[in-house]
């Protein structure tokens, strides 16, 4: 884990997610002048004590800042966390079934239209996204009028 190790690597955090130095004062439990001398320390390595650093790192984190130190130190967002396999299949069931409710509703509004059956599924794919090929494969399972 990579760690909060200067007052210009502190700046550049807190200018990323765009919070006051008595906002991450209030969020790491800390005074706002402790903030200001970190990041008065510049370039130079922070000599607040560990307990501290960790507060205020951790305050940042939270609001989305992730910390680097390849050769440098460094800040970047942190990327979202991967959504997972259960809420991707939930996701894609949800829209799954507005699709098919979009479907069905284009289906009943074009019902009454002068237009071939071609069309209709032409127009239907473009309200709902849905391509022709599937309304021809839905159409296999569905009794003749």
């Amino acid at each position: 884990m990579a760690m909060l190790t200067t007052g210009n690597q502190l700046r550049a955090a807190r200018s990323l997610v765009d919070m006051g130095q008595g906002a991450l004062a209030e969020a790491a439990g800390v005074n706002i002048n402790t903030i200001s001398s970190m990041e008065k320390r510049g370039a130079n390595t922070l000599s607040s004590g560990l307990d501290v650093i960790r507060k205020v790192q951790a305050a940042l984190e939270a609001a989305g800042v992730e910390f680097l130190n390849h050769g440098q130190p460094g800040v970047r967002l942190a990327k979202p966390a991967d959504t997972s396999r259960a809420m991707r299949d939930q996701i894609e069931a949800s829209a799954t079934e507005a699709r098919s409710q979009a479907a069905s509703a284009a289906d009943e509004a074009m019902s009454d239209m002068d237009a071939t059956k071609q069309e209709k599924a032409d127009r239907r794919g473009a309200l709902t996204g849905e391509p022709a090929m599937v309304e021809k494969a839905r159409d296999k399972g569905r009794p003749r009028k």
